[in-house]
């Protein structure tokens, strides 16, 4: 289990020379990034129950999710098509450098993803969600092609902010720019994005120039120190758990949030700062990493529990 969870990170599988067609059809599912793209449909089911003050119908909450995941789905793919010569050494155990994905199923993949996503939304919500799911949809792409590599990865925070804006258009488009809500959730991805993918930058392969070890990508203009990564990664975290604290005495959503808040957010925070005292380790980065991945998950679902028990 504890190898299935790391694979849907993106932390690739055990290479071998031959596949069975299992392995092979595991290798797509690997490359959309499973954990985190059926973790986004939440962060948009959340702003739009609480845009509406009740869930959707089932149907519409059901299609709402499978347009978000794909559409996630897909963004991940495109992220593998481009990185597939930098994976062979980067991460030689993902779908396509392990040779279990080819890199046109891969694109192929892409392409069905995100035109699924965009018919579902442009025939089930309205044209400003719409907008918002293709403009991530374009922002996403850009970020793999060219945002990531010239600017650095702290262009992709705003872009998964996105994620909250379009749930809360789907049930309310016209208070998107009428209440404050929307915006603090839409702060609330930043920053745990910003946290997110600090402690992702550390844990890839890194450079040494001069006498520092720099991370292989930028992280806005300049590439850090692993160290620098990790206590970046650590002080967004912790901003976050206070955000998100704050997010629920403010609009209180009760005592069950601040429990499972409070304890998936101080998870993360430990092991984050012990990624901080030891920002060389791979193995407390990737669970830096994972915890911080879980901690949003925690957000995004105690959130919609509130929304069942207010609504029971």
């Amino acid at each position: 289990m504890k190898n299935l969870m790391r694979r849907w990170l993106g932390g690739g599988h055990d290479i071998k020379a031959r596949y069975s067609g299992k392995e092979k059809l595991g290798g797509l599912v690997d490359l959309t990034r499973p954990r985190l793209a059926l973790m986004t449909p939440l962060g948009a089911g959340a702003a739009a129950v609480l845009a509406g003050g009740r869930f959707p119908s089932v149907l519409q909450t059901l299609l709402g999710f499978v347009a978000v995941a794909i559409a996630v789905a897909g963004i991940h793919g495109l992220n593998d098509y481009v990185d597939r010569e930098r994976d062979k050494t980067a991460w030689p155990g993902r779908p396509i450098p392990s040779g279990r994905v080819t890199s046109k199923d891969a694109l192929f993949l892409t392409i069905g993803c995100y035109f699924a996503s965009a018919a579902i939304t442009w025939f089930v919500f309205n044209p400003t969600c719409f907008a918002i799911l293709v403009l991530t949809i374009i922002l996403g792409s850009l970020y793999s092609i060219n945002l990531r590599k010239n600017i650095g990865y702290l262009t992709l925070p705003p872009i998964n902010g996105l994620i909250y804006l379009g749930g809360w258009a789907a049930a309310s488009p016209d208070t998107l720019f009428q209440r404050w809500l929307p915006w603090v959730l839409f702060l609330l991805a930043v920053l745990w994005q910003t946290g997110h993918i600090m402690i992702y930058s550390a844990i890839h392969p890194s450079n040494r120039v001069g006498g520092k070890i720099l991370t292989e990508s930028r992280a806005f203009i300049y590439k850090t120190d692993l160290r620098e990564a990790a206590i970046i990664g650590f002080t967004f975290l912790v901003l976050t758990f206070f955000l998100s604290i704050s997010l629920g005495v403010a609009i209180k959503l009760g005592l069950i949030y601040l429990f499972l808040v409070t304890g998936g957010g101080l998870l993360a925070i430990w092991n984050g700062w012990k990624f901080v005292k030891d920002s060389g380790s791979k193995e407390k980065g990737f669970k830096a990493f994972s915890s911080a991945s879980d901690f949003m998950l925690v957000v995004r679902g105690a959130i919609l529990i509130t929304a069942l028990i207010n609504i029971f």
